[in-house]
C-alpha cells in the first residue's frame, strides 16, 4: 500500500539530509509544508526515473492548525516527522498533536527530541530543578503529552546530542581570533551528525513493523567531549591554537551577548541557560543509549574528530 509521510522544517539541515535518502522510496509520497515553495524547491534533490514526483511541496504555515490539518487530510498522511525550534515550539507543537489527532489517516509520529529522558516524572522533575532553558523544557511537556497523551497515534522520539554543525556558527571566531565561542565546560558533550539523525528517521518510517514505536532512541557519541578538547580538535584542524571561552560568569555573559545580537535577546538568554546547565552536569549518551543508536542506524554513529577536519580543510 502507497506510504504518505509529511516532513517539517524541510529546508533545514536535518531536512536537507533526510530528503536524498525518501526521495528514492517506491510507493511513497513526501509532503513538504513550507513558507517558502520556490527556495525549497530549488534546493530539492533531482527526481528519479521510478519515483519523479514524490517530493511535494505546499506552501503554508505549520502554525495555522486549520491549514496544517487541511494537509493531512488531503494527502491522507499516514507517518509524520516533526521537527519544531523557536520562542512559539509549546504552542506549534501542541497545536500540531491536535491535527494529528484530528486526521483518522495518521497512524505514527517521529518526533524530534533532545538527548535526555524527559518523559519518566523523576527525570523531568530533576531537569526541572537544574535547568531554566525554555527550548529544552518544552520537551518535558511535549514527551510526557505523547507518553500520557492517550493520543490514537503511535510514536517514536528521536533524541539528538550536540550537532556537529553547531560549530559553523564559530567559524568567524576561529579563524579570525582563534577562539570557539561557546562555553561548554569540561563535563563533556556527546556530538551528533545531522546525517544521522536523517537516517534514523527514515529507517523508522521505512521499518513498518512497529518495532520503534513507544522507543525513546538517542543519537550522538560515545565520547563526551570536553570543551578544552573541542579546542584541540580545532586547533589540530586548523594549525594554529584555538580557545574556549571559560565557562565562568563572564565565558557566559559574553556568549549571551553575542548569540543575542546575531538572533534576538530572548534567545541568547534561553542558550546561555542551556550552556550553563550543559557546563555544568554534561550532556552524554548511556552505553544502553548508544547501542540502540546503533540499532536502528545499522551502523555506528559518524565521527565527530573527522568531521571537523573536513570541514577545516574547506575553510
Amino acid at each position: 500500500m502507497p506510504r504518505t509521510f509529511l516532513v517539517t522544517a524541510a529546508s533545514g539541515r536535518i531536512g536537507q539530509e533526510l530528503l536524498p535518502l525518501l526521495q528514492p522510496l517506491e510507493a511513497t509520497r513526501v509532503i513538504l509544508p513550507t513558507s517558502n515553495a520556490a527556495r525549497l524547491s530549488a534546493s530539492l534533490p533531482a527526481p528519479t526515473e521510478s519515483n519523479a514526483a514524490n517530493l511535494i511541496v505546499e506552501e503554508g504555515s505549520i502554525k495555522d492548525p486549520a491549514w496544517f490539518q487541511g494537509l493531512l487530510t488531503k494527502y491522507d498522511v499516514d507517518t509524520v516527522f516533526l521537527c519544531l525550534t523557536g520562542e512559539d515550539e509549546l504552542f506549534t507543537t501542541m497545536n500540531c498533536f491536535d491535527c494529528l489527532s484530528r486526521t483518522k489517516s495518521v497512524k505514527h509520529l517521529i518526533y524530534l527530541s533532545a538527548c535526555a529522558d524527559f518523559a519518566s516524572p523523576e527525570a523531568a522533575q530533576s531537569i526541572l530543578q537544574f535547568c531554566s532553558a525554555g527550548h529544552v523544557l518544552v520537551k518535558i511537556l511535549t514527551e510526557q503529552k505523547l507518553v500520557y497523551g492517550n493520543l490514537p497515534f503511535t510514536w517514536t522520539v528521536i533524541r539528538p546530542a550536540l550537532f556537529f554543525i553547531n560549530d559553523l556558527r564559530a567559524k568567524k571566531s576561529l579563524l579570525e581570533r582563534g577562539v570557539y565561542d561557546e562555553p561548554l565546560g569540561e563535563k563533556g558533550v556527546s556530538r551528533v551528525a545531522p546525517s544521522d539523525i536523517a537516517l534514523a528517521v527514515k529507517n523508522v518510517f521505512v521499518d513498518g513493523s512497529g518495532k520503534w514505536a513507544g522507543k525513546h532512541v538517542p543519537l550522538g557519541s560515545r565520547r563526551a567531549y570536553k570543551g578544552s578538547d573541542i579546542a584541540s580538535i580545532w586547533s589540530d584542524a586548523l594549525g594554529k591554537e584555538v580557545d574556549i571561552y571559560p565557562a565562568n560568569e563572564d565565558g557566559f555573559e559574553r556568549f549571551e551577548q553575542e548569540l543575542g545580537a546575531r538572533k534576538n535577546a530572548a534567545w541568547g538568554r534561553d542558550m546561555r541557560l542551556m550552556v550553563e546547565t550543559i557546563a555544568e552536569r554534561g550532556f552524554g549518551m548511556t552505553e544502553e543509549g548508544y547501542q540502540l543508536q546503533v540499532e536502528l542506524l545499522g551502523k555506528v554513529p559518524e565521527n565527530y574528530e573527522a568531521w571537523v577536519k573536513d570541514t577545516a580543510s574547506t575553510w
